[in-house]
């Protein structure tokens, strides 16, 4: 009995330490008196590395085993005085894992498409249309669709989410013209998208939520000929 009931100690000490929770890891980005170093978008790469967006538009890649301050380095061909955020997406199919795909969002509508691998590298840009009436990028958002390649969502400028495919984006920087938008929220008292996500497994479903305390989940539909 006394074997048993130590077995059962140890079993128990075991299944405590392997639930314990990883160990908090201290690293940050340069001190700086401005708000230059806020971070508005954070994702991890792998099990050890993540990407970091600085509001300013920086892009930082932290490996998280190593303690002590972060480089930043600018997002290419990024407009200084606009306010960034950023998304990574998976690799296409078939592709290495490092390969994922990066994009990034500013204030005044410039999207720049980069690879994680090489991220001092702008691969496509475009814009994306922004309403004069918008003045605040409190809710700025970009995603990448995880079951559509090419595909992502933006929203925060308004009412609205438009949905775009980045596979014939070039580096002209032109207006793109979204694949659908979804304009559900655009009626409301206070139409201002506040925030969306993708649905996991089906390609073509979008929660998204406003201002006025609004949800919608909603489908979209690709134009023929797209």
């Amino acid at each position: 009995m006394r074997g048993q009931g130590l077995g059962t100690c140890q079993d128990r000490s075991r299944a405590h330490r392997a639930a314990e929770p990883t160990p908090e890891i201290r690293s940050s980005l340069p001190a700086s008196s401005s708000s230059e170093e806020q971070l508005s978008s954070l994702a991890f790469l792998d099990a050890n590395t993540s990407l970091l967006c600085c509001t300013a538009g920086q892009l930082c890649v932290a490996d998280l085993r190593q303690r002590g301050p972060l480089q930043a380095a600018p997002i290419p061909s990024a407009q200084r005085g606009q306010r960034w955020c950023m998304a990574v997406g998976c690799g296409a199919v078939g592709s290495e894992l490092s390969s994922q795909p990066v994009v990034c969002l500013s204030s005044a509508g410039q999207l720049i498409l980069m690879d994680v691998r090489k991220a001092s590298q702008c691969l496509a840009s475009a814009k994306c249309r922004v309403p004069s009436s918008s003045s605040s990028a409190e809710f700025l958002s970009v995603s990448w669709a995880p079951a559509l390649e090419g595909c992502l969502a933006v929203s925060g400028f308004d009412g609205t989410v438009h949905i775009y495919d980045t596979q014939s984006w070039d580096g002209s920087g032109c207006e793109a013209q979204p694949l659908f938008v979804h304009k559900g929220h655009a009626f409301g008292e206070r139409p201002w998208v506040t925030a969306h996500a993708w649905h996991p497994h089906k390609p073509r479903t979008v929660l998204s939520a406003a201002a006025d305390g609004s949800l919608h989940i909603w489908d979209w539909v690709q134009p023929h000929g797209s």
